[in-house]
């Protein structure tokens, strides 16, 4: 039997954009940056980091394939973790 101390947990930090002079104060309020204690898998490709970051709005991640951004059409709730090879952008045109 396991005990309660025994159990994997995956704790998250979140910490927010600082101000960046190429994003509008709107952008930067929507991104959050999220670090788990254990990997965990990107929403959008699968693939397993600490790392990730997120929206506070729902949104679409985009892959970029050589210089164009390729939309999966995958719309992602807030706060999904999503690796940082993936362009993010709120669902709405």
């Amino acid at each position: 039997m396991k005990c309660p101390d025994e159990t994997p947990t995956n704790a998250v930090q979140i910490f927010e954009a600082r101000p960046n002079r190429m994003f509008s104060e709107e952008q930067r309020a929507t991104v959050r940056f999220l670090r788990y204690a254990k990997a965990v898998p990107c929403a959008e490709c699968g693939r397993k980091s600490k790392a990730h970051w997120t929206l506070l709005i729902s949104f679409k991640a985009k892959t970029m394939a050589a210089i164009i951004p390729k939309d999966s059409g995958k719309v992602h709730m807030p706060l999904t973790p999503v690796c940082r090879s993936h362009l993010l952008a709120p669902a709405w045109s």
